[in-house]
Order: C-alpha cells, then structure tokens, then sequence
C-alpha cells in the first residue's frame, strides 16, 4: 500500500467566510464545492499550487463522523505553512489582517508567525534554510 496524499479537512462554522479567507489572504481558489440544501455552501475544496484543503461545514462533517459532535467549532489543530519570501509575506498579512504571535526565532532556528483564520485554526508560517528544515525534521 502506498499513500499517495493527506488533506487537511476543516471543520467550519460558515463554509463560504472560511473560503473567503482563504481565497483573499491567502491566494487559494476553490476547486470544488458542495452546496448544502438550503443552498449555502457545506464543502469546498482549495487548492494554491500543490497544496489542497478542504472545508466542511459543522453540521455535514458531524453527521457524515458522529464522534465529532461539538456545539461549536473547536480548532484542535494548527497548520504548519513553509514560505519562502518570509518579509514580504509577513509585511503583507501584517498590513490586512491582525497578528496572533509576532515573528520569533524558534528553538530549532525558524523564523515564524501565527495568524488564526475565522474559526480560530492557528496558522503557522516558517521560514529556514533547506539544511535547517532537513536536520530539523527529517532524519538526514
């Protein structure tokens, strides 16, 4: 068996303001989407470049996995963004959209901020060198 990819589903409160910042702060553009029967949106799936994500409506993604019940969305995990012209980028978002932790030099020598997008998901975005990233996570 070989896997041949992951995507990130996320739970949102409203598909359509979760894709709205995606599309605008972030440049994806939906691929794909599902409109809900009162024809709002319960699903979208984004692409920027290679990377993919999906969004799920609470309600939909509950009642396809029951062990997920919430009363509201509760973000449980962040994601972990690699950039590359990390100033420019960060000078960008900065000037559009508030800052959740300012840029730090980490314990493992990354450059990184965090915003949290409309549900409250943390993204986290990084910069180091190739060699830094390979020693760091990879076993070389």
């Amino acid at each position: 068996m070989t896997m041949t990819s992951m995507t990130t589903n996320l739970m949102v409160a409203d598909v359509a303001a979760a894709v709205q910042f995606y599309e605008d702060l972030l440049g994806f553009a939906v691929v794909d989407s599902v409109q809900a029967p009162d024809e709002t949106l319960q699903f979208a799936i984004l692409a920027n470049d290679d990377l993919l994500l999906m969004l799920q409506k609470r309600e939909s993604l509950m009642a396809e996995y029951p062990t997920l019940a919430t009363d509201v969305v509760k973000p449980s995990i962040t994601l972990y963004c690699q950039i590359d012209d990390f100033e420019a980028f960060y000078q960008n978002i900065k000037a559009s959209y508030p800052i959740l932790t300012e840029v730090h030099t980490t314990f493992y020598g990354s450059q990184e901020f965090a915003i949290a997008d409309v549900d409250g998901y943390v993204l986290t975005f990084s910069f180091c060198t190739e060699d830094l990233l390979l020693s760091t996570f990879f076993i070389v």
